[in-house]
This record gives structure tokens, C-alpha cells and sequence, in this order.
């Protein structure tokens, strides 16, 4: 019988897998291996394991030749045996049949002589990628912004060919000028598949230059390095993740195709404004005054140095925790007409409360109590508590308490102040103040 390296570790089943499962198994298999899912340097090595995968099923599937294979391996399949266990083909000789490095035939199962070279490395030099970043105010105007870049460009004085001008390179023994030779690479229980590796030889270049004959200039590298000056121009309305392409400004190689530069927008947080999407949101502070009685002035200065003036007329009372809502300076919308269309602004109002004991004379503090009709409460209680004790009483005890901005201090975690469970509110309230808002 086979050992364990065999046909159901392929598609990764048990001995005892039912028909069921070796299909399943199979799909799944030919499936992740298939060549079409793999770059083109990847194909042959794919196509090889895709075949394997294909024959494994074609024994395992068909009810017959399992049985056959299960009594006696591949020497079942091997017109040179006997069928019964002659010398016959083992599961090497099988897979190595595949490979191309088996002796005789094997009955269909010969995938092909010998792995012949794929097309040499991409023809395409990598791209160059490179982060940028950049302040929010920028990502709202706008901005151009130079950039030094150092790349391989290839050699003027050699035009690429890394040898003296009379001096041609000869082909690289080692690859016969393909720039890749052949390996193999273990795939587990023993077995390995063809692979195709750069020529250590060439470095993957498929010519070899004597050292006499090197190009004074590069080396016989080919390329030399060169500095230059790139201007990045980053749009109004830019965001996190943008992308900025320079076509044809990466590292340049003989025979291939130019790559690109490719700049990836990193917003930088800003000590004023928090932005979502094309909002912005910013926290303005008022006095006391201002929130009762209305005000009128600049607040904030915007992402362009214009100040924002708002107006909230007398009358209107401006409490913690409301939101003024200014349309249209938000960020501009990147690839509208003249970057008019622009998100909104959010400005989150905090009341700045007198320090304690702000007073110079108690008769001042009795003055706005009846400006504002809140009349201090009497302090003697005349109400009788009721039978069970609740209520007002003629005795009354001082108590002790403290004041505290936040409810954490008292541990009253349960949501509360959130008014949605703890989670963030949206920006937009509908139930916002009307006002007035200039620029200056």
C-alpha cells in the first residue's frame, strides 16, 4: 500500500473520505490553485499544483481506480507493472512525472518534459510610495508642497548597458540570459515543486559584463542615482488617504516600464477643529452674560484666517450643551465648481460660569436674585412631617455636600448626561438656535 505521502494528502482528506468529500475537497483545492488567481510570475508554479490537485481527483473520484490505488498505489496506473505491485511507479515517480524529471511514461500523467522559463520579471519597475503629511488648515486651502525624492534613473553614459562603449555583455552562463533559473520549493511530506528564483549570477539581468568593461560612470549597475524636486499639489477638500500620482517618476530600469510615485494624504490632528468627512466641529466658550443676554462678536477664526462672527440677539438664553449650526463652513468638497460646495460647521457652546465668591457685597447678590426672579428660599421650614417621616420638620440639620462638574465623581456612570446610552451624539441637532453669522 501507499504510505501516508499520497494522493488524499493532496486534497487534504482522510483515508476513509467519502465521494462527497473528495469533491468538496477537490473544488476548494482547484479552487486556490487555480492559475488564472495568481500574477503571471506565479502561473507556472500555480499550474503545477492546479494539475496535481486535477489528477488526484481523477483516481479518488472514480470508485474503481480508488480501490486500485488504495491496494496498491500508483503502480496500479503504471503500464511498465504489473498492476499487482510490480516495479512499478510509486507516488514519487508520480509527482515526479509532473515535474518533468521521471523516466519513462506514465499513462496521461506526464505533465510536460521539462518547466521551460517564464517571461522574465515584471515588465514594470515597482512603485515609489511615500506618505504626506499635511495640516487640516492646508487640506482646507489647499496647497502646493515640494518634495526631494532620490531615485535610480539609468545610466546616460552606458544607455543602460553597464559596459564601456566598444564592450558588449555577454549571456550569463548560469541562466542561459533568461535572468531566472529553476528550483524547487517543499510543499510538506517530502514533496516539492519547480519554482523559478532570480540568477544570483546576473542579478536577474540575463548579461554578465566583464569587470574591465564596466561602465566608469554606473559600474556596470546600469542606473545611477539622481535627486529631484517634485511639486505635490494637494487639492482643497483633500482627506485621509488621498492619493497623489506621479506616473514615471520611480526608479528606472532597463527594458521596463517607469512605475510611479505615488503620495498617500496623512491628515494631521488640529488643536482646534475635529473633522468628519466635509464637517467640521469646534468648541466655543461664552460668558454668563453672553448666554442670557446675547452677544455679538468674533468667536472662532476659521481654517483660512477669517474670523467667524455670530450674532445671538437678546432674548435667546444659550444653554450648556447646545450647538450652533453654521452652514457652509465646513470643508470645501473636493471636485466641486470653484470648491464652492462645502460641508457645515458645528460649534459646541461651554458656559464659563463667575469663580466662587465673585461678589464684593451680599446686597449685590440680593440684587440680581430679584433681576433674575429667583428669590432666596426661606430657611426655617413650617410644615409638619407626615406620619411616615417625610416631608419638612421644625428640626432641620445641616448637611454636607460638595459640587462636581462631572458624575463620574459619584460614581452615576449609567449613561448618564449621554442621553443615548453613552454612545456619540450626531453632530447635527435639529433643534438648534436660530442666529446670525458673519465673517470678518
Amino acid at each position: 500500500m501507499a504510505d501516508d505521502s499520497d494522493l488524499y494528502e493532496v486534497l487534504g482528506v482522510h483515508r476513509t473520505a467519502t465521494t462527497v468529500e473528495i469533491k468538496k475537497a477537490y473544488h476548494k483545492a482547484a479552487l486556490s490553485s487555480h492559475p488564472d488567481k495568481f500574477p503571471p510570475e506565479e502561473r507556472d508554479e500555480a499550474e503545477v499544483r492546479f494539475k496535481i490537485v486535477s489528477q488526484a481527483y481523477e483516481i479518488l473520484s472514480d470508485d474503481s481506480k480508488r480501490r486500485d490505488y488504495d491496494t496498491y498505489g500508483m503502480d496500479a496506473f503504471n503500464p511498465r507493472g504489473s498492476g499487482g505491485g510490480g516495479a512499478g511507479m510509486s507516488e514519487e515517480d508520480f509527482f515526479q512525472d509532473f515535474f518533468g524529471g521521471g523516466g519513462g511514461g506514465g499513462s496521461g500523467f506526464r505533465y510536460r518534459s521539462a518547466p521551460s522559463p517564464p517571461p522574465r520579471s515584471s515588465r514594470r519597475t515597482e512603485d515609489a510610495l511615500q506618505t504626506l503629511p499635511i495640516a487640516l488648515k492646508f487640506l482646507y486651502k489647499g496647497k502646493t508642497q515640494k518634495m526631494s525624492i532620490e531615485r535610480n534613473i539609468i545610466c546616460a553614459t552606458c544607455k543602460g548597458t553597464g559596459a564601456k562603449s566598444r564592450a558588449k555583455p555577454h549571456k550569463c552562463a548560469k541562466c542561459s540570459g533568461h535572468g531566472v533559473v529553476e528550483g524547487l520549493r517543499p510543499i510538506g511530506n517530502g514533496l516539492a515543486i519547480p519554482i523559478m528564483t532570480r540568477c544570483p549570477i546576473c542579478s536577474g539581468r540575463g548579461e554578465i559584463v566583464n569587470n574591465k568593461d564596466k561602465c566608469k560612470k554606473c559600474h556596470g549597475d546600469r542606473v545611477v542615482s539622481e535627486s529631484k524636486i517634485l511639486e505635490v499639489y494637494v487639492p482643497p477638500g483633500s482627506k485621509e488617504g488621498d492619493k497623489i500620482v506621479f506616473k514615471g517618476e520611480a526608479d528606472q530600469e532597463p527594458g521596463k516600464e517607469t512605475g510611479s510615485i505615488i503620495f498617500t494624504v496623512h491628515e494631521l490632528p488640529d488643536p482646534v477643529f475635529q473633522r468628519a468627512g466635509a464637517d467640521l466641529r469646534a468648541t466655543v466658550k461664552i460668558t454668563l452674560v453672553e448666554a442670557l443676554c446675547g452677544f455679538s462678536r468674533p468667536v472662532l477664526d476659521q481654517l483660512d484666517g477669517r474670523a467667524l462672527q455670530v450674532t445671538v440677539a437678546p432674548g435667546t438664553v444659550v444653554r450648556p450643551g447646545d450647538i450652533l449650526l453654521i452652514r457652509g463652513e465646513g470643508m470645501p468638497i473636493k471636485g466641486a465648481l470653484h470648491h464652492s460646495r462645502r460641508g457645515d460647521l458645528y460649534l459646541d457652546i461651554e458656559i464659563e460660569f463667575p469663580r466662587d465668591n465673585w461678589f464684593l457685597e451680599h446686597g449685590e447678590l440680593r440684587k440680581l436674585e430679584d433681576l433674575l426672579s429667583f428669590p432666596a428660599r426661606e430657611t426655617t421650614a413650617t410644615e409638619a412631617p407626615d406620619k411616615k417621616g417625610h416631608g419638612s420638620s421644625a428640626v432641620v440639620d445641616d448637611v454636607e455636600f460638595k459640587i462636581t462638574r462631572s458624575a463620574a465623581e459619584f460614581g452615576l456612570n449609567d449613561g448618564l448626561g449621554s442621553g443615548n446610552g453613552g454612545e456619540e451624539n450626531d453632530w447635527e441637532d435639529e433643534d438648534t438656535q436660530e442666529g446670525g453669522c458673519r465673517t470678518q
